[in-house]
């Protein structure tokens, strides 16, 4: 899981974490703290595409914080973040348009067994 944040100062804050299959969102609450969300001004995510799982956990959490923290939120795809440093420069260009919602891109079917 990666999650990027864009503080005040013009940086791009990046986490990473290891995420077993299924824990995504228990995983994010543990290493995303209210005061960073708050000082963040705004949410940046990679909609994908991805397997199911992880780019459906991931769009949820960020469209999620950004509507419950009142942050603009920023979609990308995985190609475009390629290099984080091009990211932070065109948003601070003002390049990157913000949106209400990020709908997730997925590389292939999900596979959802009973």
């Amino acid at each position: 899981m990666r999650l990027a944040m864009l503080p005040m100062r013009g940086r791009i804050r990046s986490l990473r974490r290891k995420v077993a299959p299924g824990a995504s969102i228990a995983t994010l609450a543990t290493f995303v703290a209210p005061k960073n969300v708050e000082r963040a001004s705004g949410i940046c995510v990679v909609a994908g595409p991805g397997s199911f799982s992880a780019v459906r956990s991931g769009v949820l959490a960020a469209n999620l914080l950004a509507r419950v923290y009142g942050k603009p939120l920023y979609g990308f795809s995985c190609h475009e973040t390629a290099d984080l440093r091009v990211v932070r420069d065109r948003l601070a260009a003002g390049s990157v348009a913000v949106v209400p919602y990020v709908a997730p891109v997925y590389d292939a079917e999900p596979n959802i067994t009973c």
